[in-house]
């Protein structure tokens, strides 16, 4: 037993081996199976975000309107009317200056050698000029109504209240802006419509400008000095002033020189003045001036609402948005004052100030779209706008203003630009 039961196990090893080999036949020549994307469905990407990137033209600047009174002070310092009495002491006016006697006398020191100190006053000066001060706004050539008819001379100083109580209103330059709109697809609305979300962001400029006639109460200050019946120069004329002076002989002709012609020596010429006016006068003269008004600056404004979208033919969209939106603006006041008296002689006071402010209000958007690709297109429309006003002020002197107030209460306009879908 023990034998047949070894050898029906040798009998076997064949069977065992052949099996085996057919087994691996099979893996190795067995082909490999193609998947099946039958039951997959496609996926295809829908851009659901709109880019816009344009322009604005034409649009039309906000309102503003301009107020205010102001005041030219005097640019020179001919002393107050507490100073009026009191002799040498430095006064500037427009059209000359008087200054302290300048005059000295030397005499001899006790202890040898001389001494210089200024003389006793007499109420004169020896230092004084009339139409010659170019350190000044005025500056005069010639001024003959200085010189007065009595014999003395006259000097003077301006100063200018503006009293205007009117407004002076004007609309912005249209001007133009840039601006960026971001649109969400959020579907359907109803069988035809599509909406989205909007956010949008743009800017502008400021540009306003006004002349306006003010009336303007100009006062002229007259301080009247004696002349002693001396006759000063030709305006420009300065005391005391180096001038050269031909020499004479005792027949009073000129004498010459060999070489040089006729013989002349540089002299110093003063003619003296009273060192404190005779007499002051204030006078007040009715005029019209001319104030220029202007405001420069930009204005920012952030958006955010619903657009309803109408697709219409192959390639074009019409659309129309609308919401709430906050204006930033940031804007200069500028008042220049010009005064021009009857001399001919023109100067000017400028005021500028900078102001800020933050509006809400609301806008309304109309486009037409044009989808030149699936991803890019075009589009134009017009735009309103309206948003509140605010006002501001600039100081024109101790207790007076200017003031503007700047309206964004009714803007329009057109624009257009790229879109670009993703």
């Amino acid at each position: 037993m023990r034998l047949l039961r070894i050898a029906l196990c040798l009998a076997c090893l064949p069977v065992v081996g052949l099996r085996a080999a057919g087994d691996d036949k099979e893996e190795q020549q067995a082909p490999e199976e193609i998947p099946n994307f039958n039951q997959l469905d496609e996926y295809v990407y829908v851009p659901k975000s709109t880019l816009s990137l344009g322009g604005r033209f034409l649009l039309k600047g906000p309102k503003t309107t301009y107020a205010g009174q102001g005041a030219i002070p005097s640019t020179v310092n001919p002393g107050d009317s507490t100073t009026v009495s009191v002799p040498n002491i430095s006064r500037t006016y427009i059209d000359g200056t008087v200054s302290p006697d300048a005059r000295t006398v030397t005499v001899i020191s006790a202890l040898g050698g001389t001494v210089t100190h200024p003389i006793q006053s007499d109420g004169k000066t020896n230092t004084w000029s009339y139409a010659n001060n170019s350190s000044l706004l005025w500056n005069y050539n010639t001024n003959s109504n200085q010189l007065l008819p009595d014999g003395n001379i006259a000097f003077h100083t301006y100063a200018v209240e503006v009293t205007d109580t009117s407004a002076h209103q004007v609309y912005g330059q249209s001007n133009a802006g840039v601006e960026l709109i971001l649109d969400h697809d959020m579907g359907k609305l109803g069988k035809h419509f599509k909406w989205s979300l909007s956010g949008g962001f743009s800017i502008a400029d400021i540009h306003s400008s006004v002349y306006a006639g003010v009336p303007t109460t100009l006062t002229t200050l007259a301080d009247e000095y004696d002349l002693f019946g001396q006759v000063p120069p030709s305006a420009p004329f300065s005391s005391p002033s180096n001038v050269s002076q031909t020499v004479y002989n005792s027949l009073g002709l000129p004498v010459t020189g060999t070489t040089t012609g006729t013989a002349s020596q540089s002299i110093t010429q003063q003619i003296l003045l009273g060192n404190v006016p005779l007499s002051r006068t204030l006078t007040d003269t009715f005029i019209t001036t001319t104030n220029r008004y202007f405001i420069e600056g930009a204005y920012y404004t952030l958006r955010f609402g619903p657009t309803i979208e109408l697709p219409f033919w192959k390639h074009f969209d019409l659309t129309a948005s609308a919401g709430p939106m906050f204006i930033y603006s940031g804007s200069i006041l500028n008042v220049l004052e010009d005064l021009k008296i009857a001399t001919g002689e023109e100067f000017t006071d400028l005021y500028s100030k900078q102001n800020n402010h933050i509006l809400p209000g609301y806008y309304v958007d109309v486009n037409l779209k044009y989808e030149l690709t699936d991803t890019a297109g075009f589009y134009m429309g017009g735009l309103y706008q309206s948003a509140g006003s605010y006002k501001q002020s600039v100081p024109s002197g101790p207790s007076t203003s200017y003031t503007s107030t700047i309206d964004f209460g009714s803007q329009e306009g057109v624009k257009g630009g790229l879109t670009v879908r993703f």
